[in-house]
């Protein structure tokens, strides 16, 4: 399985784009070399093969959860990391992520 974290958000790929960099942000203060991709909800199903770690902003289909577990894709929500509330609990579940 590929080791990559990407952030997918439904309407386009700037939302995406700033909880990718914040997470890409905190990677690099920590020293986690992990990458971190912004991709377009549209092209969710060709991009989950390729992840092994799937941050969301708008809650992601039935059928995009269903083949993130099938691949072994952690899923996390994105919002925490727009808003600050709960986000350095996210992050510490991701970051466990990134060691596995």
């Amino acid at each position: 399985m590929s080791r990559k974290l990407i952030v997918a958000c439904g309407s386009g790929v700037a939302t995406s784009t700033t909880v990718a960099e914040k997470i890409k942000s905190k990677f690099d203060a920590d020293h986690i070399d992990y990458p971190v991709e912004a991709v377009d909800y549209k092209s969710i199903m060709q991009e989950l093969p390729g992840a092994s770690i799937y941050v969301y902003i708008a809650k992601p289909d039935e059928e995009v959860l269903e083949a993130a577990g099938n691949l072994g894709v952690s899923v996390y929500a994105g919002i925490p990391f727009l808003t600050g509330m709960g986000e350095s609990e996210i992050y510490e579940q991701i970051v466990s992520d990134t060691r596995k």
